[in-house]
């Protein structure tokens, strides 16, 4: 995938304002180009590429609105940033509709202003990339018709010549007769990975599709032999190929009279790597989508915890004046101690907060990371008071260079996967350990459930793949474990970057230690 574009565009006709986000900005790594009118970023844009624009709503030569409209009559796809200082709910709905990626009024923050731009950014990159991966499609897709076309002329001329198109196509294709192979070019072959010779001596397709769409293959199969229909188009479905592999097809039939009797013809496409395409898209969006409500919820977070700080200092002020006059009382020190307490947990919130939305690199104590993320599992009264908890931090632990927010999601993610193996088990214990070995940290997060079954082990750090029931499923028992089949999965691609190493051994009936393995000589 390409790095970022850095480019940012500021439309907006106050100098001062403009000064000060493009040092901000620049500040964050962007390149930043300013104008204050409509007309110069109309002659910036005819020449140059932006990764984001910002641009204010009241322009002196022109609505930012219509400004908006003239964009988008021109096919241009940078998504754009309205900047305003008018909070009127016309406004925003008539933007909104034009399709602004996002809407700031002034005065905002700093943080803020960061996370829309970078969210902007990354909306930009899918934008781009949909665009390319479209113009590679109509270009192979005019390619292939152009070489269809010329193929189809070579087939009229010599039956030679079709037989040699057949064959050096990139499409898999075959003829069926009772089921069985009765002729296959090379690139069948190589999608099933088995040799000619053996496909059309002892070879059956239904052989080669998957146990659970077989059913399927077969249904299609029968439809079009009792003339129910006349052909089957695309039909998408798995494949396992000689040496077990699998992989996902799309296939096509007919039926046609070869030598004389009934037979299937059929095209076979391999659509593995365009389905992993599309889940590794819907994948970035969900995960942008989160990282998005996450902000805005550390945001509310935050100023809900500052705003406590107020009445627990005038407890604490006057719990203390009460001490005073009354240095007997007992009770008094349970109140000084409750908000000390109180007090640290609101400290530990703020400061999550800032810290999840850092995306720079900082020094981290994993142990004290750790230790604060299960603070916040105490929220859960579950993992607080029904499950068995024991840690052992070593002291030892040397800190690291690293994003914040990369470790403390991932390794989160994986204490919550251990919450929720528990859930049934008949003893529910989690153990959390940090080793230092000379070369390398160590973080074993071991859980007494059930194990993970051997034939789903392969999987569990595929995107989207869960055992678990979705949240809309949960309606006899709200507290069962929920999943999206992204936890694992997006912990082993934000580890990957920084060479951490995610292992597991389970055994069934027993549980499953998942074990981090960190080269700190690569953070240092």
């Amino acid at each position: 995938m390409n790095e970022l574009k850095q480019n940012i565009l500021l439309i907006d006709d106050d100098p001062d304002l403009r000064a000060t986000l493009s040092v901000l900005l620049e500040n964050d790594g962007y390149t930043v180009t300013s104008c204050s009118t409509a007309q110069e970023a109309s002659a910036l844009l005819s020449k140059n590429k932006y990764s984001t624009i910002l641009l204010d709503i009241f322009l002196p030569d022109k609505n930012g609105l219509e400004f908006i409209s003239e964009l988008k009559q021109k096919e241009i796809i940078t998504p754009v940033v309205v900047i305003t200082a008018s909070s009127a709910l016309d406004l925003a709905q008539k933007a909104l509709r034009l399709g602004v990626f996002d809407y700031l009024v002034k005065p905002f923050k700093h943080n803020q202003l960061r996370q829309v731009v970078r969210n902007a950014i990354i909306r930009n990159r899918l934008l781009e990339e949909e665009q390319e991966l479209e113009a590679q499609k109509l270009i192979y897709q005019q390619e292939l018709e152009q070489t269809i076309r010329q193929k189809i002329k070579e087939l009229q001329e010599s039956e030679i010549k079709y037989k040699n198109l057949v064959e050096q196509s990139l499409i898999g294709v075959f003829i069926l007769q009772d089921g069985k192979f009765v002729y296959v070019n090379r690139t069948m072959c190589d999608i099933l990975e088995c040799a000619s010779e053996l496909l059309i001596s002892k070879g059956v397709l239904l052989n080669f599709i998957h146990p659970d769409d077989r059913n399927r293959v077969e249904k299609n199969m029968d439809d079009l032999r009792q003339g129910k229909v006349e052909s089957i188009q695309g039909f998408q479905c798995r494949a396992i190929t000689k040496k077990g592999n699998e992989r996902v097809v799309k296939l096509w039939f007919g039926s046609i009279v070869y030598k004389g009797k009934p037979a299937f013809e059929g095209v076979m496409i391999d659509a593995t790597e365009e389905v992993k395409a599309k889940e590794r898209e819907k994948q970035l969006q969900l995960e942008l989508m989160t990282e998005h409500k996450m902000a805005a919820i550390g945001q509310l977070a935050a100023g809900i915890s500052h705003n406590l700080n107020t009445p627990i200092a005038i407890i604490q002020a006057n719990a203390e004046l009460l001490k005073l006059k009354n240095p007997d009382m007992k009770e008094v020190d349970k109140i000084l101690q409750q908000t000390h307490r109180m007090a640290q947990l609101i400290n530990t919130i703020i400061s999550k907060g800032r810290r999840e939305q850092e995306r720079s690199e900082t020094i981290i104590d994993l142990n004290e990371l750790i230790q604060k993320e299960l603070e916040f599992l105490n929220a859960n009264l579950y993992f607080k008071h029904k499950i068995q908890k024991e840690y052992h931090f070593d002291p030892n632990l040397p800190k690291i260079r690293a994003v914040y927010s990369d470790f403390s999601q991932s390794i989160t993610n994986i204490i919550q996967n251990a919450i929720d193996a528990v859930y049934e088990a008949p003893e529910r214990k989690i153990t959390i350990t940090t080793e230092w070995n000379g070369k390398e940290i160590e973080i074993k997060i071991s859980d007494t459930g059930h194990g993970i079954p051997e034939d789903i082990q392969s999987k569990i750090f595929d995107p989207f793949f869960t055992t678990k029931p979705k949240k809309d499923n949960l309606l006899e028992n709200p507290d069962e474990p929920y999943g999206t089949g992204l936890g694992l999965s997006s912990a082993y691609n934000l580890l990957s970057s920084y060479g951490v190493k995610i292992s597991f051994q389970t055994e069934a009936g027993k549980g499953t230690t998942f074990t981090l393995t960190i080269p700190v000589a690569k953070q240092e």
